[in-house]
């Protein structure tokens, strides 16, 4: 409770001195005995309960001095009763979750390495020669086709998980801004900007992971059209290089006899 100063004001402790030696001076009965005295020690004592009353009145404005530092220390050290990083946890492990299906052409780089010596082999080294048949050419094709579907598949996936949360990132950012605003303290207003830089960071990542899938899938196409001119020169050299061999034969195409 807050103490009132004006309860043991210095002014009404004068006053009320004043009062009491104007009643000592008055005319008295005349049987009445006349009481002597001493107006210096009484105004003595008066001004030192007055310097008294001084102290004490500077003590009380110390004490709710510091019952008013306390109370903003209260406030400044009370948490903020709102939280939106379970929210953000749960959206960026979805993602994640999703970057971890990615088929065909996976984010490992020794996974990398193995599938792209599966799918986009160089049929002009020496390991090929003589090997390329017209069977292999037509099954590594269809290999290179199905893996650039499931890349182009898994980057509108993540697209779309990404804009499904765009809704509750615009609301847990209002709501933040609400809190931010309106926080009683210090620590208040720190965790609603450590919530926002949170949320941010979350956009970013997934902003990074949807760079990734989308560069993932043009490197995809682009390796593919390279493999088509690759395994196009290899049925050739195939076809009149080594492969096959061609003897003219007389053909009768109107009956007669041939030439």
């Amino acid at each position: 409770m807050k103490l009132s100063p004006q309860i043991l004001s210095p002014r009404r402790i004068i006053g009320a001195a004043v009062i009491a030696m104007a009643a000592a001076v008055l005319p008295l009965p005349a049987h009445a005995t006349v009481p002597v005295i001493d107006f210096a020690n009484l105004t003595q004592n008066v001004l030192t309960a007055v310097r008294t009353l001084e102290e004490v009145d500077n003590q009380i404005t110390q004490i709710q001095q510091g019952i008013s530092m306390l109370e903003n220390q209260a406030r400044n050290l009370t948490a903020l009763p709102f939280s939106v990083l379970a929210q953000l946890q749960s959206s960026m492990g979805e993602i994640n979750q999703l970057m971890g299906q990615a088929q065909s052409l996976a984010y490992s780089v020794q996974q990398v390495q193995l599938q792209f010596q599966q799918l986009y082999p160089n049929y002009q080294s020496s390991n090929f020669q003589g090997t390329v048949t017209q069977a292999s050419l037509l099954a590594d094709a269809n290999a290179r086709w199905q893996a650039a579907v499931s890349t182009f598949q898994h980057t509108m996936e993540v697209q779309s998980q990404i804009v499904a949360s765009i809704p509750a990132d615009q609301a847990d950012l209002s709501a933040l801004v609400g809190q931010s605003q309106g926080a009683v303290g210090a620590l208040q207003a720190i965790q609603s900007g450590n919530q926002l830089l949170a949320l941010q960071s979350r956009q970013l990542s997934a902003t990074q992971d949807l760079i990734a899938a989308d560069a993932r899938a043009q490197a995809a196409n682009a390796m593919q059209n390279a493999e088509v001119k690759s395994a196009a020169q290899a049925d050739w050299q195939r076809f009149y290089g080594n492969g096959v061999s061609y003897t003219p034969t007389p053909v009768n195409v109107f009956g007669g006899p041939a030439p």
